[in-house]
């Protein structure tokens, strides 16, 4: 297939761009700077220059959620990254002669709000917040494709990890120096997915032949962040826990840390093992001896 890829120069694009090479399909990157083909991926930097038909869209977009701050430019940034360039790329979708057949795109477990005692599945409804509002109209100027004949999917994304490059090594960082830490309570829901899997769920939704509306993009066990802290500790040893107050994190980071890091949700892919998904790393403790001790997440071992 030809696939055009938002955001392919990303932490999960660039796994899935190789992933794709490696099975032999045509890989077309729109991206913000000129760049040579390199791995047998063709950068594009507007969509009119993607003059072969694409059978294919996956749209990873988006300034990074954590990254910073919400200061009410960032926000703005936030939203033109994701909202606005879906907008831009469904238009362009639906005035294509030869429309794509399918558009996979990423949104994310905000949706759903933050809580310590709800579980959500994909038929939960939106919740509140910067987060979820953000999601919810990502995920309607997606649907909006869906009026020219495409079939949408969109994928809400739990937190992605890595060997490098993710927030595992933010999470993790205390344990070099010798301490276990985590956020306020501790108590609060991480819902994850190894790096791996995450690219493996996309080919997924490629290859099925009636996919569902949504999936959820999580591995099938949530845990608190203090249950991650003592599943790192048994690989890193560390010497003493050190949780940092909430209210540092709060005046660091204010509404960024209230709605990410001192809060969670417990998210699960009910539509993903509905439809026979198996991860490859489905718990907690495989995933983080593959990566903190193997460090074999690399896109080549989604094959």
């Amino acid at each position: 297939m030809h696939i055009l890829i938002t955001g392919g120069t990303g932490l999960i694009g660039s796994a899935l761009c190789t992933h794709l090479i490696q099975h032999h399909h045509h890989v077309t990157v729109l991206t913000r700077r000129p760049r040579d083909v390199t791995g047998g991926v063709v950068y594009v930097c507007s969509l009119e220059d993607c003059s072969k038909p694409v059978d294919m869209v996956v749209n990873l977009a988006g300034a990074n959620l954590a990254d910073r701050r919400w200061s009410r430019a960032y926000k703005a940034e936030i939203r033109r990254s994701r909202v606005d360039l879906t907008q831009r790329l469904v238009a362009w979708m639906r005035c294509s002669k030869q429309p794509p057949r399918r558009l996979i795109s990423a949104s994310a477990i905000g949706y759903y709000g933050t809580s310590e005692q709800a579980c959500f599945d994909e038929s939960s409804p939106v919740g509140e917040g910067f987060a979820a509002t953000l999601c919810s109209d990502w995920e309607l100027a997606a649907a909006a494709a869906g009026d020219a004949g495409i079939e949408v999917v969109a994928l809400r994304l739990g937190v992605v990890m890595a060997a490098q490059g993710s927030a595992l090594q933010k999470m993790t960082q205390s344990f070099r120096f010798g301490v276990a830490s985590w956020l306020g309570s501790g108590e609060q829901w991480l819902s994850w997915i190894h790096l791996v899997d995450a690219v493996r769920v996309i080919e997924f939704v490629m290859t099925q032949e009636a996919p569902l509306a949504v999936y959820n993009a999580v591995a099938p066990d949530p845990v608190c962040h203090r249950e991650f802290a003592r599943q790192v500790g048994k690989l890193r040893r560390p010497l003493l826990n050190l949780p940092v107050p909430g209210v540092i994190a709060s005046a660091l980071a204010g509404e960024m840390a209230e709605e990410l890091l001192l809060r969670g949700q417990r998210v699960l892919p009910v539509n993903l093992e509905r439809q026979g998904f198996q991860f490859r790393y489905p718990t907690l403790d495989t995933a983080l001896t593959n990566l903190l001790v193997e460090g074999a997440d690399h896109a080549g071992a989604a094959s």
